[in-house]
């Protein structure tokens, strides 16, 4: 005689699945793979002011990989989007989309292949990163190399 395992599932998984399958749905041209989006709070201070830093990009160590980075102050929870989008206006990827955040200065970082040739998902040029709430949007433009 064999046994039947149960499956239990409680609220966050059910809550989890919903998630990503909004997410695909929503998805739609859009790039929802955030695996090589990393947002870290570097302090707890609570800074008078929302903001966003200039936005660094850099290549990583194996020269293989640009680490685009971005900074942001936050001084109330909020809930907010970091958009990428190129000189069109073209959304090509949330870092953060509607996601809140407590109070405090937080870093995103986002590791993207080194574009080899013409054929590549980022060429070469100006895109803009742009910090949106329900009170404001902040954009500041970054090249790639």
């Amino acid at each position: 005689m064999s046994k039947v395992k149960s499956c239990r599932l409680n609220v966050k998984s059910i809550a989890v699945c919903f998630f990503l399958v909004a997410g695909c749905i929503l998805a739609q041209g859009l790039e929802y793979d955030t695996s090589s989006v990393v947002i870290r709070k570097t302090k707890k201070i609570r800074p008078e002011e929302y903001n966003i830093s200039d936005v660094i990009v850099k290549l990583d160590k194996e020269k293989i990989k640009n680490v685009i980075r971005v900074d942001l102050d936050i001084p109330l929870r909020t809930t907010l989007k970091l958009a990428v989008s190129d000189t069109s206006g073209n959304r090509l990827m949330y870092l953060i989309n509607d996601q809140t955040l407590t109070s405090g200065v937080y870093r995103v970082k986002w590791e993207m292949s080194k574009c080899a040739g013409a054929d590549c998902d980022y060429p070469p040029g100006k895109y803009l990163c742009e910090f949106e709430t329900e009170q404001f949007i902040f954009t500041r433009d970054f090249y790639i190399k």
